[in-house]
C-alpha cells in the first residue's frame, strides 16, 4: 500500500482522496490510514473550526464554507500526527499544517509554514 517516494523521501499512499505519509511503514499503519481517511471527512467541520480564527487573521475575511475546496488534499503523517495542506489554493508558498489526537479527537498547534 505505502510507495516510496523517492523526492519527498518518505512512504505515500492515497486512500479516499486522502494522502498519508510516513517516515517507515509500521505494523498498523495501513489499517489507520483507512480508518482515518473515512474517519477525515466526518471530522473536516471541526478541523475547519479550529483552523478557521488563525486563517482569518492572516488571509481577511474568507469563506468558511470554501475552506475545504480552498485547503485542497490534505496529507495526513502517521508518523508525526500532523495533517499538511501542501497545495492549498489560499497563496502559492504557505503549507498550513496543525498536530492532532488519536482519531481526530482534539486539534493543537496549527502553523504556516513557508
Amino acid at each position: 500500500m505505502f510507495k516510496f517516494d523517492e523526492e519527498r523521501e518518505e512512504y505515500v499512499a492515497e486512500i479516499n482522496g486522502v494522502e498519508f505519509a510516513c517516515d517507515e511503514p509500521e505494523d498498523g499503519y495501513e489499517e489507520e490510514a483507512q480508518k482515518l481517511s473515512k474517519l477525515y471527512f466526518k471530522k473536516q467541520p471541526e478541523m475547519i473550526e479550529f483552523m478557521f480564527p488563525e486563517l482569518k487573521k492572516i488571509y481577511g475575511d474568507i469563506d468558511r464554507s470554501k475552506l475545504p475546496q480552498l485547503l485542497g488534499k490534505p496529507t495526513i503523517n502517521l508518523t508525526t500526527y500532523q495533517i499538511m495542506y501542501m497545495e492549498q489554493t489560499l497563496d502559492d508558498f504557505h503549507i498550513i499544517e496543525f498536530e492532532y489526537g488519536d482519531d481526530f479527537s482534539e486539534f493543537y498547534y496549527f502553523n504556516i509554514d513557508g
